[in-house]
């Protein structure tokens, strides 16, 4: 299976942009220049997540979470929750998610 989520020029230098994956939110950043797609869902309740430098915020109860590997730093979240990283490569200047059975 293969998705297009969003053209690399469009991935903004610092944050997040939303795009939608069969109907699901997932936010596009780049870290170190290296494109990052995670689910927009908190691990602890599934509230929304926001990116505060290199830390990810849950809006609901404020659990953290590292952006680099998505595990969690703060709870009330599970202390070995980590974030639903998307598995993407870059294909002709888009970044698509990819997923092989």
């Amino acid at each position: 299976m293969r998705e297009q989520l969003i053209g690399i020029d469009d991935i903004p230098p610092t944050g997040t942009v939303t795009v939608d994956l069969l109907g699901r939110e997932v936010l596009v950043m780049l870290l170190n220049g290296k494109p990052r797609a995670y689910l927009n869902v908190c691990m602890h309740h599934g509230g929304p997540l926001t990116l505060e430098g290199e830390t990810f915020t849950c809006g609901w109860h404020g659990s953290t979470f590292e952006a680099r590997s998505g595990r969690a730093l703060s709870g009330p979240v599970r202390p070995d929750a980590r974030l639903i990283m998307l598995p993407t490569r870059v294909e002709d200047g888009v970044l698509t998610y990819v997923y092989e059975e």
